[in-house]
């Protein structure tokens, strides 16, 4: 678990020209919609601030609430995502709360990271 510091979102940073814009959140909020086959979508006040940290607070939060309810498929949703199984592995022996904590973290991450990707591509390609 040495990678993953809870409560940590300075890798945002990295991504500033995204993450202060709302439509930004939308595409991360359909991404993960769709990874999770259109079983999970985080209630999002699109007239307040979707920027940033309070904004990955709140997808964390919602995921944290509703991953248990997944486990039967994890490993599917897991691995639609892309999330790499030894990050998966660090949390083993991790008590559920901090375990599910950890995870929603990891899957925000990756799902950030997809979107960036994916909105850089298409914005090189113009």
């Amino acid at each position: 678990m040495a990678d993953i510091i809870l409560n940590d979102f300075t890798y945002l940073e990295k991504y500033n020209s995204f993450i202060s814009r709302k439509e930004f959140w939308l595409d991360v909020n359909e991404q993960l919609s769709k990874d999770f086959n259109n079983t999970f979508s985080v209630k999002l006040d699109e007239a307040s601030d979707l920027d940033g940290e309070h904004v990955a607070e709140i997808f964390v939060k919602e995921l944290e609430k509703e991953l248990p309810s997944f486990t039967p498929r994890l490993s599917e949703i897991l691995y639609r995502i892309d999330v790499p199984e030894e990050q998966v592995n660090t949390l083993k022996n991790v008590p559920d709360d901090i375990y599910y904590r950890c995870l929603a973290e990891i899957i925000l991450k990756r799902i950030i990271l997809k979107v960036v990707i994916r909105k850089s591509y298409s914005e090189n390609k113009a």
